[in-house]
């Protein structure tokens, strides 16, 4: 008895539980799916034909649990039909995704034949770590077919069980995808507005413009737009500068801050400016400061001059061609060298707005970042509630 209850999942549908609910039993994964182990064709074979079959060879192959073609092959080895599971059995073991396609199974991958159900098992499986115990100490990660068809499992011994938690994490998924659509949309929306709004290579005028503005953007160094703030302190919030969030709190990331040096030599960040990695301007590496604070000596601090808007060029310097512009005047033999500081910046020209125009589209992309931050949060909470599930309804 003290068996079967340590069997049961901690969250359960109402008809499925109760003292007198069935415990789930424990079945090898090739009792409950059909197999197949991938073979590789010979790579004489490959091609670049559509018209031939598609070849996934491993996790290359597939992006967001589905199978994106890029390979092909004219050899048939062993095959997987649309709709059948994939699992990863080399490195990274144990990932899972579904094929929409017929496709040819390369040695890197297993063909499942299941349910929803037991994709969503093998997804718990990734996520508990039941493959690490099969490739930790190896040099090169991967499982064998007696791993996986061996594979211990607990199911419900009700079918009707494992067809609802199949079709409840499917619907979880599907807003999942709907959710990273959206984001992705966004992301895309805003990439776009940054080529049009600002005026391309050497031309005066935006392709997108607010009503109200009609003058040429003037020509300006950035040195006419911006100052190096020089001063230093010990004291204050320490902040970093990230090429995905800009700058945040240095205590809101994940690393923690160990340096036991002194921090008097550190730089003075006030609300307003804008920060950047010298060595990392070229990826995008910048952002404007909502905080007052200190950060390394290894970063260039921006003050704006008069009738200059910082959150407007926080944004300018997120475009693509500004960013190529960082790129080519950065010092250095190599990428790991490069460095951009304050006196190569300053010589950089660009195509500036007024002020007013200036506020109106820093404003706009406050709003589309806005967007794109809740649309994330939302997603990440969609994604850790399935974990979460994943964990407390499998056992």
């Amino acid at each position: 008895m003290k068996e079967e209850k340590r069997n049961i999942p901690e969250v359960r549908f109402r008809e499925f539980a109760g003292d007198n609910a069935d415990a789930w039993e424990l079945r090898k994964l090739g009792e409950v799916a059909n197999i197949t182990m991938g073979q590789s064709p010979n790579s004489a074979n490959y091609t670049n034909n559509p018209k031939d079959y598609i070849l996934v060879q491993g996790n290359a192959d597939i992006k967001d649990g589905k199978v994106v073609p890029r390979v092909w092959t004219t050899q048939i080895t062993k095959k997987a039909f649309k709709g059948n599971i994939l699992l990863s059995v080399r490195a990274p073991v144990g990932d899972v995704g579904i094929t929409d396609y017929d496709i040819v199974i390369g040695r890197g991958v297993a063909s499942l034949t299941g349910s929803s159900f037991i994709y969503q098992l093998l997804k718990k499986m990734k996520n508990s770590g039941y493959w690490n115990k099969f490739v930790t100490g190896s040099t090169f990660e991967s499982i064998n077919s007696n791993d996986v068809k061996n594979a211990i499992t607990t199911v419900p011994q009700n079918k009707l069980e494992q067809q609802k938690i199949g079709t409840f994490f499917k619907h979880l998924d599907e807003l999942i995808t709907l959710h990273q659509r959206e984001l992705d949309n966004l992301k895309v929306l805003k990439k776009t507005l940054l080529s049009k709004m600002f005026p391309k290579n050497d031309e005066k005028y935006p392709e997108i413009r607010f009503s109200g503005f009609a003058d040429a953007w003037e020509l300006r160094r950035i040195g006419e737009c911006f100052e190096e703030r020089s001063s230093r302190s010990e004291k204050g919030e320490l902040i970093s500068v990230t090429i995905n969030s800009g700058i945040i709190k240095a205590s809101e990331l994940e690393r923690k801050d160990i340096s036991s040096s002194s921090k008097a030599n550190y730089k003075v960040v006030r609300v307003g400016d804008i920060a950047y990695n010298s060595m990392r301007m070229w990826q995008g590496a910048s952002g404007y400061s909502p905080y007052n604070g200190i950060l390394s000596p290894a970063y260039t601090v921006l003050k704006p001059k008069e009738d200059i808007y910082s959150k407007f060029f926080a944004q300018y310097f997120k475009r693509s061609d500004v960013i190529w512009l960082f790129r080519i005047n950065s010092q250095g033999l190599t990428s790991d060298t490069w460095n951009l500081k304050f006196p190569a910046l300053s010589k950089i020209y660009l195509r500036v707005p007024t002020i007013n125009e200036q506020i109106k589209i820093a404003k706009y992309f406050k709003h589309l970042d806005e967007l794109i931050t809740l649309h994330q949060r939302e997603l990440d909470d969609l994604k850790v509630l399935k974990k979460t599930l994943l964990s407390k309804m499998f056992v």
